[in-house]
């Protein structure tokens, strides 16, 4: 999926969230949204996702225009807030039918995938319990099962990486998005976190008070963390 953003802007009230985005998207990659608090992340999620909508400006998914009435458009894309969305009065199995239900998937088509990942992350065994019950890295590795039931081509994920799981829910969290990535996905995510998203994305945007300051590749993001001792901070306020 190709993503456009054309002169994109969101207001609340008196706060401008994003000012006047533009930004290319490139299919088949894992962008890392960095930026301060406040400074449109979640905001620019949640457009992509069409939980908001736009007070000025297009979204386009492969060149057609984006809103949230477009239920096959909004079929190709997950988005996963901070807390995973799930069914939480059901089991974790009955969650992982139910989200391949919503967006026409067979679950079977994707069965070893499944197993192992459930079986990597520990939660094989509490398939019958409900998503209620888990903890939050627990949630979160069951709704890795049902991203992996979806096979979404465009994944929206809001702070993964403080999302509570152990390293070893974090490895699969990796490896699910470079294998979503290398088969065609688009993934984007936030963090908060300068040296890792450079380390793991094919494309670092800064966003500060609502607009772009930055948008390059990860290894150039990486030489001017390296190039010096702020080069970290550099990359968060968008300076060269």
């Amino acid at each position: 999926m190709h993503i456009e953003l054309n002169d994109l802007s969101k207001r609340f009230g008196h706060t401008t969230a994003l000012d006047h985005v533009d930004l290319s998207v490139p299919p088949s990659s894992i962008i890392a949204v960095l930026g301060e608090n406040g400074a449109g992340k979640s905001t620019l999620l949640s457009l992509l996702a069409g939980v908001l909508a736009p007070d000025e400006g297009l979204i386009r998914f492969d060149g057609e225009a984006f809103s949230r009435e477009k239920i096959e458009l909004r079929r190709r894309l997950l988005f996963t807030p901070d807390a995973p969305l799930m069914f939480m009065e059901r089991s974790i199995a009955s969650n992982i039918a139910s989200f391949a239900a919503l967006y026409g998937t067979r679950v079977e088509d994707h069965a070893e995938e499944l197993t192992h990942l459930l079986e990597e992350t520990g939660m094989a065994a509490l398939l019958n319990r409900s998503a209620g019950s888990l903890s939050r890295g627990q949630l979160w590795k069951a709704f890795m099962a049902c991203v992996t039931a979806v096979q979404p081509e465009l994944w929206l994920v809001d702070e993964p990486f403080a999302s509570g799981m152990d390293v070893i829910g974090m490895g699969v969290f990796r490896r699910l998005a470079r294998k979503l990535a290398d088969e065609g996905g688009t993934i984007v995510y936030t963090t908060q976190m300068v040296d890792l998203a450079a380390d793991f994305s094919d494309h670092v945007c800064v966003l500060r008070q609502g607009r772009i300051v930055l948008w390059e590749t990860s290894s150039k993001v990486q030489e001017m963390i390296r190039a010096a001792p702020e080069g970290q901070e550099h990359v968060l306020r968008g300076l060269r």
